[in-house]
């Protein structure tokens, strides 16, 4: 009987044990799933981000906005900007420039109602550029004088596309809903990162797809956690890679004023042409160059 009743009481003390334990594991989960939904609705209301990227075509044929990247150098660098909830807006810088010291390839904004791109800064920083190499080139390249910002119409017109293969704002349909994210394993994961598919408003597709590692020793010990993001744009053709850093932040982003007038495109079509008739005038000058300095054979 003394058996019997050590043995009922060892159970007993067992299964206290365990539900303690248990009951620790819910409360631990508990804080922790409010600590990230803290963290997740602080990233809701705004952020400020710093990224280094990569965009690829996933096509054999590159789609407009590829084509025009990889044109300028800009399929690969460093990009800053702001979010909010209704836009965002950054800036990128092409491998071998620096966001601190040096002034960005291009702008960005987008909205929930449209794509903007700084096409004043764009041909201010190739101008340079040029200059910079063959001063002589200042004579034939104007300072900018059209208002900055041109639009995806705008854009679709210069590059004879249809406006669709200019317009980001799908990318702005993603939802940081705790409730609806979905926790995913991409085949090119970095370990130590908590992955997480985001859902879009957008159906069908061509529909974004956005997936989102956090770090998570970063996610519960740093208010700018790292972050490596996977960015499918179907519509555009487009995968993007990004890492660096995010920080929640009340931001304000505001639409550029600064726009560009539908009469002036035929006046940025006219800038471009000139451009690349300098810039194939160098390389044939360089090429010629390359052969007078060359041992004949």
């Amino acid at each position: 009987m003394a058996s019997s009743h050590k043995k009922r009481t060892g159970l007993r003390a067992a299964l206290i044990v365990l539900l303690c334990l248990v009951l620790v594991c819910v409360v631990a989960a508990a804080v922790l799933y409010s600590f990230v939904s803290r963290r997740v609705k602080a990233f809701q209301s705004g952020a400020s981000f710093a990224l280094d990227y990569t965009i690829t075509s996933t096509e054999a044929e590159p789609p407009a906005l590829y084509a025009l990247l990889d044109k300028f150098g800009g399929t690969t660098g460093s990009l800053t900007g702001q979010y909010t909830p209704r836009a965002v807006q950054l800036a990128l810088y092409p491998t071998g420039t620096s966001t601190v010291n040096d002034a960005p390839l291009t702008r960005m904004y987008i909205s929930e109602e449209e794509t903007l791109y700084d096409a004043g800064q764009l041909y201010n920083k190739l101008r340079s550029t040029v200059v910079a190499e063959y001063p002589l080139a200042s004579l034939l390249l104007p300072g900018w004088s059209l208002g900055s910002y041109i639009s995806q119409d705008q854009l679709a017109t210069l590059l004879g596309v249809d406006p669709a293969a200019t317009g980001l704002q799908q990318v702005n349909d993603f939802q940081l809903d705790l409730k609806q994210l979905k926790t995913v394993q991409p085949a090119n994961a970095k370990e130590g990162y908590l992955y997480l598919q985001l859902p879009n408003l957008a159906a069908g597709e061509d529909a974004p797809q956005l997936i989102l590692g956090i770090e998570k020793q970063g996610l519960l010990k740093t208010l700018s956690p790292k972050v490596h993001i996977l960015l499918d744009v179907p519509a555009h053709h487009i995968h993007a890679e990004l890492t660096g850093t995010v920080t929640a932040a009340q931001t304000v982003v505001t639409a550029p004023t600064s726009r560009m007038q539908d009469s002036d495109v035929e006046s940025l079509v006219q800038l471009r042409k000139t451009i690349e008739s300098i810039v194939q005038f160098v390389q044939t000058a360089a090429q010629s160059d390359d052969a007078a300095a060359s041992p004949a054979a």
